[in-house]
């Protein structure tokens, strides 16, 4: 099984949830990645991509896309790959 890096995420019951960090890319200047929930120490199928930006401290800040066209373009992108 291959290794991934792990992320914490908030998610929409305001709980935060473990994600495999599967790719990263760049979409018109910004920076996206693609992810896969972990359960039970193992990664699940499918794929939820995120916003992310390292702030100037350091940490990686990750942001749900709200725009359903920026999330399409990073979708399409990703799918490319």
């Amino acid at each position: 099984m291959n290794e991934y890096e792990v992320v914490s995420i908030p998610v929409s019951d305001g709980t935060e949830r473990e994600f495999a960090i599967i790719d990263t890319f760049e979409v018109r200047r910004k920076t996206y990645m693609a992810v896969s929930l972990i359960e039970d120490d193992e990664i699940q199928e499918g794929v939820y991509i995120y916003r992310y930006y390292n702030a100037e401290d350091g940490d990686v800040i990750i942001e749900e896309i709200a725009d359903h066209e920026e999330y399409s373009k990073a979708v399409k992108a990703y799918e490319k790959r």
